[in-house]
């Protein structure tokens, strides 16, 4: 994600929070392109006032 910062891509993204608590987030990312999609579940950290991505999992279809 770091490596994409500011790029724009032709695509429809779609993001689902799937569980949510005062310190950490799961979401399901969904990014649809004309000839594939990647989906990603993605969990954060609260660290102080910022999120943190902790670890993310992608599949591709």
């Amino acid at each position: 994600m770091k490596k994409q910062k500011g790029e724009k891509l032709n695509c429809t993204v779609t993001t689902d929070i799937l569980e949510e608590t005062a310190d950490y987030m799961v979401a399901k990312v969904t990014l649809k392109f004309k000839d594939f999609s990647e989906t990603e579940l993605v969990t954060l950290e609260r660290l102080g006032n910022n999120w943190k991505v902790s670890k993310s999992i992608n599949s591709y279809k």
